[in-house]
């Protein structure tokens, strides 16, 4: 096995969208599709990341309970509602590990601010709108019912 690639941080405004899926979930199984065609579509404007099969911590850590699982992180600056390291998870992270559409593991070095949270099967233009470039970013992450 080798070690994830280390991302060298030049993609810093960029936000990512992080997938959790499994493919022993039904709703799941068409989700890496649709975030590997929208990695294609949205080019070098928002980068993605597949967490495949998520262990408990990093479920735990994010505060997921269902599969499949959107979320949109921006790199923290420190600046705007609350000062970088304010908060705590799921809001931030210290970094990114998944997938690129490609399959090789990668690391994105943080620490990222959770904007976006959905939950649950979602048509591919629901995801560009709501998860691609051209997404209205929200002051906070929207809470969990």
């Amino acid at each position: 096995m080798t070690a994830p690639h280390r991302d060298d941080g030049t993609d810093a405004d960029v936000p990512v969208v992080v997938l959790l899926s499994a493919d022993w979930a039904g709703p799941s199984r068409p989700a890496p599709t649709v975030l590997r065609e929208l990695s294609v579509r949205w080019g070098t404007d928002v980068r993605t990341l597949l967490l495949e099969d998520p262990s408990d911590e990093v479920l735990d850590l994010l505060e997921v309970d269902v599969l499949p699982t959107w979320l949109r992180f921006t790199r923290d600056t420190g600046s705007g509602p609350g000062d970088a390291g304010t908060g705590s998870a799921p809001d931030r992270v210290p970094e990114l590990r998944g997938r690129d559409p490609q399959g090789e593991a990668i690391v994105l070095p943080g620490p990222w601010v959770l904007q976006r949270r959905r939950t649950g099967a979602l048509p591919k233009h629901a995801v560009d709108a709501e998860f691609g470039p051209d997404a209205e970013t929200p002051p906070r992450a929207e809470s969990r019912a």
